[in-house]
């Protein structure tokens, strides 16, 4: 890739979020947040990109993974008013449409358009199919964009979460109630290092607990120290029920965040 080719891929994302503005306030804040959304998960890959020592041509196709990843958020939101996949359709395949109906990747080599439309394609995926690990680029930027994505989206949702003097955004909380009861499922899934599952959310607790699993599906050592500076993780667990059950909850996150950050001085 060359800078030329970010610079129209950039142009042409500009001017397609365009027509997703609206006059209803509640679908502008909610197109205004992931175009914002966007920017911040391009600048999150640069920063794993110089992490990992990229070079130009490869940082340039991952800047261009990140500009894509949540294109088909703004149509989805546009129609059906919500960002719950399973209540409209799946963002990431929608992208994928969208960007090869447009045609704009056709001037790219078919390596590296096949790279951004699988990276799309999978970024939001509880797991990244296991067949990619035959394609040793591909999974790379599939993480890559995974991680970035993350960290943006906990940037979101904890500056939700103090700005005490605002409405929360149902959006972002997947319209469910706050309620103060948990799930012991996704309990269960946090004490066994797993990744919790949308089935078993019910209600913004849930949500919370959800997006703290996010910390085993983190791929690289710069994310976990972005992690710790920014305290987006900290900011979520100190909005939790104050139970026992949630303290235990905590003190074993804490130990895993710990353990991969001593994994990241000693290498």
């Amino acid at each position: 890739m060359q800078k030329e080719d970010l610079a129209f891929f950039q142009k042409w994302f500009s001017d397609y979020i365009t027509d997703f503005y609206s006059s209803d306030p509640f679908v502008r804040e909610n197109i205004e947040l992931k175009a914002e959304h966007t920017k911040k998960v391009c600048e999150n890959i640069l920063l794993l990109a110089k992490a990992e020592k990229l070079g130009e041509n490869e940082s340039l196709l991952a800047e261009t993974v990140a500009l894509f990843h949540d294109l088909g958020r703004f149509e989805q939101f546009l129609k059906y008013k919500t960002f719950k996949d399973s209540e409209s359709e799946n963002h990431a395949v929608l992208g994928v449409k969208i960007l090869k109906k447009a045609g704009i990747l056709s001037h790219l080599v078919p390596e590296e358009s096949d790279i951004i439309l699988k990276a799309v394609e999978y970024h939001n995926l509880m797991e990244i199919p296991e067949a990619t690990s035959n394609f040793p680029e591909l999974l790379f930027y599939s993480r890559l964009i995974r991680d970035a994505d993350k960290l943006d989206i906990l940037r979101i949702i904890c500056e939700d979460y103090e700005e005490e003097d605002k409405c929360p955004n149902p959006a972002l909380e997947l319209y469910l109630p706050d309620t103060p009861e948990y799930s012991k499922a996704v309990i269960e899934d946090i004490m066994n290092n797993r990744m919790a599952k949308i089935k078993d959310v019910k209600n913004r607790n849930d949500v919370k607990l959800l997006r703290l699993t996010w910390v085993f599906d983190i791929n690289f050592p710069e994310t976990f120290s972005l992690l710790k500076e920014t305290r987006y993780l900290e900011i979520i667990m100190s909005s939790l029920p104050k139970t026992e059950e949630i303290r235990k909850v905590i003190r074993h996150l804490e130990a895993y965040l710990e353990k991969q950050l001593l994994k990241k001085q000693s290498c």
